[in-house]
């Protein structure tokens, strides 16, 4: 029995206490007094809210846990535009990691053409490394937020 507390009161303002306490193979009874804090209770005011953004909300939600039968159609579709280009993804990352492994770096070169025809060609190795590693990386960050977006779309 170190600290027991026996009585608690409130009294004028005053939380008052009497503990025994064991001091030196002893116990002794010992009272304390606290002020209590006064506080002022804060009510605040929810603005008010106009009765068309109200019939708004509802509608939304209500468009949300009640779908219509087209409004899930074009969600579908949404969802297979989203599986399509993951798919387009996973199918270039793909490829760049074919090339990448039957890539020698003594005889590559790159090519970019514009619209109007004009080419520019790169042969450097260090170069092609380079660009084909910022290719990879991005197509690899492509495919994870691709990944997200499906695993998270709510039909």
């Amino acid at each position: 029995m170190q600290n027991t507390c026996l009585e608690s009161r409130l009294f004028n303002d005053f939380f008052v206490s009497l503990t025994v306490v064991k001091h030196q193979n002893l116990y002794v009874m010992k009272s304390t007094k606290t002020a209590v804090k006064k506080e002022t209770a804060k009510i605040e005011i929810a603005p008010q809210v106009n009765s068309a953004e109200v019939k708004l909300s509802a509608s939304k939600i209500d468009e949300i846990l009640n779908p219509t039968a087209d409004a899930r159609i074009k969600k579908l579709e949404t969802f297979n535009r989203l599986a399509e280009k993951k798919q387009k993804i996973d199918r270039k990352l793909d490829d760049l990691t074919n090339f990448n492994a039957s890539n020698d770096g003594t005889l590559s070169k790159m090519e970019f053409t514009a619209n109007n025809g004009y080419h520019f060609t790169i042969s450097n190795p260090v170069t092609i490394s380079q660009l084909l590693g910022f290719v990879e990386t991005e197509l690899s960050q492509l495919k994870e937020e691709t990944g997200n977006q499906i695993i998270n779309f709510q039909i």
